[in-house]
């Protein structure tokens, strides 16, 4: 199976307009986020939703600050 290409250009987009191309920035946002989830009412997901959804923010966390390291290395 051949994969899909994507177009990341409104994900780009998106670190240029909402952190000036930080992707620092945007990783604290997505920490914020995963903290906050400790502070929702217990019975707003489950905790499987809840691990679910954290996981997902973390995996994107790991990605953006490979695409970081990546840049800071071939500077």
């Amino acid at each position: 199976m051949i994969p899909k290409e994507i177009n990341l250009l409104p994900l780009i987009s998106y670190f240029e307009h909402c952190h000036e191309g930080d992707l620092l920035s945007f990783v604290q946002w997505l920490d914020k986020a995963i903290y906050m989830f400790h502070y929702l009412p217990v019975d707003a997901f489950s905790a499987t939703e809840r691990q679910n959804v954290c996981h997902v923010l973390m995996e994107l966390k790991e990605a953006v600050l490979k695409i970081h390291m990546e840049q800071i290395i071939s500077a």
